[in-house]
């Protein structure tokens, strides 16, 4: 909706989901019911997006993997309205969730931050990695990638592919082991 949470009505929600309101209610007790349904459909659905692409694949070097999760992430982003949706509420919540919206982005992040720090471990067990602190590095990277995917709405396709390229590459020299 165009009006933001504050500003749509159940009339409104009805309208634009091709309903009468009396219908809407059937379903859901108001607005704040409504919103409550979309936000956890967006965070299950991201989470398990999470494990699936921070889990390890057979035969995959870490800088591989990193390489990997960082552009499927931005792609994951680029266009998408859920992700859009996230991001909104994430900065601007409706008062009744906003503890809520902040906790349950903080344990995303978590799993997120976990399954990076895990590559890197390992990229820097296998000699693939510097050594450096790995949790260190997780955060560093995920918050470059974050940063590239707040701002993806203003991307055309052949631009986000070029930064985020780039973007990586300059995470990739700092990373690698040099002989």
């Amino acid at each position: 909706m165009d009006k933001g949470y504050e500003g749509a009505s159940m009339s409104d929600i009805a309208a634009a989901a091709g309903l009468r309101k009396a219908s809407l209610y059937a379903h859901f007790k108001g607005k704040e019911s409504i919103f409550e349904a979309i936000f956890e459909d967006i965070l299950t659905e991201y989470v398990a997006y999470i494990e699936v692409l921070t889990a390890p694949r057979n035969g995959e070097d870490a800088i591989t993997g990193l390489e990997r999760m960082f552009t499927a992430f931005i792609r994951y982003c680029h266009n998408n309205l859920k992700m859009y949706f996230w991001d909104r509420y994430f900065y601007y919540p409706p008062v009744f969730l906003k503890d809520y919206i902040q906790q349950k982005t903080q344990e995303t992040q978590d799993v997120f931050l976990a399954g990076i720090t895990r590559c890197i471990q390992r990229g820097i067990a296998d000699g693939e990695i510097r050594p450096q602190p790995a949790g260190g590095a997780a955060l560093a990277y995920y918050y470059l990638m974050i940063g590239l995917s707040m701002s993806v709405k203003l991307y055309d396709p052949e631009t986000l592919e070029r930064d985020t390229a780039s973007a990586w590459e300059g995470l990739r020299t700092g990373l690698v082991n040099k002989p």
